[in-house]
């Protein structure tokens, strides 16, 4: 597999202060460099030469992005980094945190992105520290095949999770899972799950995936990303 993937989470509105996205971002960050074994350099045009790993350069550009938001702080904050490494040839973040308006409209990510020789076997652990910063509703590695491969029975624009080579469901999704699923699932700490797994069973294939997402879409478990609260 040398095609991007792309790890990406979701939830609901969650208010949250400058201190506390610098925090969830060092976290992340810290995460992948442990994962990688390597200390990865992140660049912003908003911070050039700074690393971002630092929690004072992470606090300083995630409270500018706060302050420059006055007209509509109830949406959050986007920004967006980029870096290259010995392990991941390119890689990307992009992040839209701490809206608190309750509407379907308005849906916190975090989203990264990275190319490389062994792109496949980072996709576990990647999620799991994406997971760990972050605490999504839900979260999924794919890619834009998968994806495309996926669309009839996974429209784009379709509220809910979204099916991916690997997949997390918060602690409430998981329990509202149907049976049968069990071969297929990898318990978190946190009370959540993965669903296919890098180290067990497998990514799930676009077959498998596609025979489980004509089940789950019809089923609590991916019921829409909730608009009143952060998570399901």
């Amino acid at each position: 597999m040398d095609e991007e993937l792309i790890a990406r989470g979701f939830w609901g509105p969650r208010q949250e202060t400058a201190e506390q996205v610098a925090d969830e971002l060092v976290a992340f960050i810290a995460g992948l460099d442990k994962v990688l074994g390597e200390t990865v350099s992140w660049s912003s045009p908003a911070l050039p030469g700074n690393s971002l790993g630092e929690r004072d350069t992470a606090l300083q550009a995630i409270s500018a992005a706060f302050r420059e938001n006055t007209d509509a702080p109830h949406v959050g904050i986007s920004q967006s980094y980029r870096a290259r490494g010995n392990r991941i040839a390119t890689a990307a973040i992009t992040f839209v945190v701490g809206g608190y308006v309750e509407s379907a409209k308005v849906r916190n990510s975090f989203v990264v992105k990275w190319r490389g020789a062994d792109i496949a076997t980072l996709a576990d652990p990647i999620l799991r520290e994406l997971v760990s910063a972050w605490d999504p509703d839900w979260a999924a590695v794919t890619s834009r095949s998968f994806t495309d491969a996926l669309a009839e029975v996974q429209p784009v624009g379709r509220p809910g999770p979204k099916l991916g080579y690997l997949n997390y469901l918060s602690e409430a999704r998981a329990q509202a899972l149907p049976g049968g699923m069990d071969k297929h699932l990898t318990k978190l700490g946190n009370g959540g799950v993965i669903i296919g797994s890098g180290e067990a069973d497998g990514f799930l294939s676009v077959d498998k995936a596609t025979e489980f997402a004509k089940v789950l879409r019809l089923s609590a478990a991916f019921s829409p990303t909730p608009t009143t609260r952060s998570k399901f």
